[in-house]
């Protein structure tokens, strides 16, 4: 983690009202950079200051392109791939697939979703998470989400 006051925040969600309930929070609070993304293009930005702590929502639903510009719909967890979903992403940033882009392989991780599936929780479990919170949650749950992790 990062030796510097303002805590850099990574929020990967394609639910705006959500990531505007998380805005106005860290707003609010005056100690919290947000960087946040509903697609999946906007991860692969490269970034000189690492985040200190990534917020990800499991299902995103948004399509993108792969990297022959063919376009890829999201799918959900009842789906057999993973791909452009948060678990990919967080599978990812542990690989270290994205340390250039801000992403370490040790960053706290923050899951917040309405996944509630056991089997799809103890993947991400796996994958090695700092807290899981269930969507809808509220803005109390999430500042203790951040007070444990940060």
């Amino acid at each position: 983690m990062s030796n510097h006051s303002i805590k850099n925040i990574f929020y990967f969600d394609d639910d705006m009202d959500c990531i505007q309930e998380i805005i106005s929070l860290l707003r609010e609070k005056g100690e919290y950079d947000l960087k946040r993304a509903a697609h999946w293009e906007v991860i692969g930005e490269l970034r000189e200051i690492p985040f200190d702590l990534v917020i990800i929502d499991l299902n995103i639903h948004h399509s993108s392109t792969d990297e022959s510009g063919k376009e890829v719909t999201n799918i959900t967890y009842e789906g057999i791939s993973w791909k452009r979903t948060g678990v990919e992403f967080l599978k990812r940033i542990r690989n270290g697939e994205y340390e250039d882009f801000g992403f370490s392989k040790e960053v706290p991780v923050i899951i917040a979703s309405a996944v509630t599936d056991h089997f799809v929780k103890q993947e991400v479990r796996n994958l090695i998470i700092s807290k899981y919170i269930e969507k809808p949650f509220t803005a109390e749950e999430l500042q203790n989400a951040f007070r444990e992790v940060l």
